[in-house]
């Protein structure tokens, strides 16, 4: 039987924000190179998006929640924590991108990618005419690469204008982070049989293609590695670009669904049981293991300001601190809103999926609040 994870991980490239969004409302090997019931339900298309909810409005939660960290003074009502901007968008937001000065976020529904001015947060004119940016934003050779999932194939723009500069037919799988960048390449999941792409940025051209031993979902680029995330095999992927071989394969806890670099490590957030694997890419092992509290984090993790950040239904932002033989949560954040966390521009942005925006968080103001 599919898991609800597995389920999750076939839909489009948004449909990890999208089921993220359900739930938070209801409560060395060589690769080949072979290519409750109620009467008459309303369709799901009738129901109308959400309305996206200001800081002020968020749902007042039942205190202390049952699940989570119960250490004294970890968790927080998410509603002590005020953001420094609320960015509202028209439909639901993808994973979000960063250049030097901008935020980049995709809105596969309406074709554009929505672009926040670093400073100020001010949102500025979208880049439009990108048919569903579905896949992820990777920003590598002065240029934006977009994978769409109307045209199959990889765009690219220019940074500042949103120009288009190339269209590359790769093809497009499901997978909801599918592009990434090295030294002299692009790396793309082009399809759900997991066939790895790479790209030659020089001529924007497909130059091998390489298929996976597994059905993999996510994809970066990290200590001159690329690694790839495996659910289904509860593991990830190290594999060395110059070799075309696998290096590692680090069996992590089950329904892997998020990864990141960071503090020297590779870390996985599993799903299922609600735990951080920390990966030494030095050994290729798991190094520490941090229970989050909680099961069924349908959200992603990400690094910055020295520590690891978390968003899951119920538990918008979990900040652990990566201090080795110390690793432990230091503040969770809990109630309504989250389920997509990344760190950009020296700020944590959160999107909250159930309501179509993104907060934007000064890291000394989360710091700075403080348990009741």
């Amino acid at each position: 039987m599919r898991t609800t994870a597995d389920r999750l991980l076939c839909t489009l490239g948004l449909s990890l924000l999208a089921a993220v969004s359900a739930a938070a409302q209801a409560a060395t090997e060589p690769m080949s190179t072979a290519k409750a019931d109620a009467p008459n339900p309303p369709a799901a298309s009738a129901r109308p998006a959400p309305t996206p909810v200001k800081y002020t409005e968020l749902k007042k939660t039942l205190w202390p929640p049952k699940a989570g960290v119960k250490t004294p003074g970890v968790q927080i009502p998410i509603t002590k924590l005020k953001p420094e901007a609320e960015i509202t968008l028209t439909a639901l937001p993808g994973v979000l991108a960063f250049t030097t000065d901008q935020v980049l976020i995709p809105v596969p529904s309406e074709d554009q990618i929505a672009r926040v001015e670093g400073k100020s947060s001010k949102m500025l004119e979208p880049f439009s005419g990108i048919a569903k940016p579905c896949g992820g934003l990777a920003s590598a050779f002065r240029n934006l690469w977009v994978v769409s999932c109307a045209s199959q194939g990889l765009a690219r723009i220019e940074t500042a204008t949103g120009k288009p500069v190339a269209a590359v037919s790769a093809g497009a799988g499901t997978a909801p982070l599918a592009v990434t960048s090295s030294a002299d390449s692009v790396w793309m999941l082009t399809d759900d049989k997991t066939t790895l792409t790479r790209i030659d940025p020089d001529t924007n051209s497909v130059v091998s293609e390489f298929r996976l031993a597994s059905s993999c979902k996510s994809i970066l680029f990290a200590d001159n590695s690329l690694w790839v995330l495996c659910p289904g095999e509860k593991r990830i992927i190290r594999i060395n670009p110059q070799t075309n071989l696998v290096n590692a394969r680090v069996e992590v806890t089950p329904e892997p669904v998020s990864m990141a670099f960071g503090e020297n490590a590779i870390w996985v957030l599993s799903r299922a049981q609600g735990k951080v694997a920390r990966i030494d890419p030095k050994t290729n092992k798991v190094i520490a293991t941090i229970d989050l509290g909680f099961t069924n984090a349908d959200g992603n993790l990400a690094v910055g300001d020295g520590f690891v950040w978390v968003s899951a239904p119920g538990f918008p932002i979990t900040k652990i601190s990566p201090q080795l033989e110390k690793e432990k949560v230091v503040q969770q954040f809990a109630g309504d809103g989250g389920g997509m966390i990344q760190f950009g521009l020296n700020s944590i942005w959160l999107t909250n999926t159930a309501y179509n925006n993104v907060w934007r968080l000064d890291t000394k103001r989360i710091a700075a609040t403080l348990a009741e």
